[in-house]
């Protein structure tokens, strides 16, 4: 792995924050969308055997620290999965977890690795979406592509066996920004998917309100990539 290439990433990422942060005192539209700058909610791992792919990061740490905006480039020193206590954090430990019917793989859930496809904090989705169009706008950015890029050269460097998109709009992202026409589709049922990007294997699952939909079949199409 090289961690130079990672380094880079973050730098690229943060001076961009850097941007968003000077705006954010200055720029109404702005100071109500970005949060902050939001990495890894895990440590680094090079060739873990899960990594998870989420949307980006939410407002969590800006609430809970009176509007202060997150600035976290480096990584955790424990997955969030692991140390953390929200819905879907639960719904990941019971899917890893040591009962009947799930994967009882407890470990793979502590060693595994975390992103997101954008490291700007928001309140949801559509405010991403919306800061997207600002930055656009007033930087003549294209955030998508940088943000695939980043997400593109960030999978490449730490080798997941099994990529989890954490919902339809990740998936969707990662196949249209980072890996456009790569993804191949094995297996499709109910709202789980299951196919590859070279020799990586994707799994999307859905989410509805941060609840995991069909916990059973995530279990078996993780099970039948490992």
């Amino acid at each position: 792995m090289n961690t130079t290439e990672l380094e880079k990433i973050a730098k690229e990422a943060e001076e961009w924050g850097d941007k968003l942060k000077e705006l954010y005192n200055t720029d109404e539209k702005i100071n109500k969308l970005y949060r902050g700058i939001d990495i890894w909610f895990s440590p680094i791992i090079e060739n873990p055997e899960i990594m998870f792919l989420g949307i980006n990061p939410g407002a969590g740490y800006y609430k809970t620290h009176d509007n202060t905006l997150v600035n976290r480039i480096e990584p955790r020193e424990k997955p969030e999965y692991v140390t953390e206590n929200y819905i879907l954090q639960r719904d990941w430990k019971y899917v890893f977890g040591d009962k009947e019917n799930c994967l009882n793989r407890s470990d793979l859930l502590e060693k595994s690795v975390k992103s997101n496809f954008c490291y700007f904090a928001t309140e949801n989705t559509k405010d991403m979406e919306k800061l997207f169009t600002q930055m656009s706008g007033k930087f003549g950015a294209s955030p998508y592509k940088l943000c695939g890029d980043w997400t593109r050269r960030m999978i490449k460097e730490i080798n997941p066996k099994i990529l989890i998109c954490e919902g339809k709009k990740a998936f969707d992202l990662l196949c249209r920004w980072s890996f456009p026409n790569e993804f191949k589709e094995d297996e499709r049922v109910r709202s789980v998917g299951r196919g590859h990007i070279g020799s990586i294997k994707v799994i999307q699952v859905t989410r509805t309100f941060s609840t995991l939909r069909d916990a059973g079949e995530i279990v078996k199409q993780i099970k039948k990539s490992l």
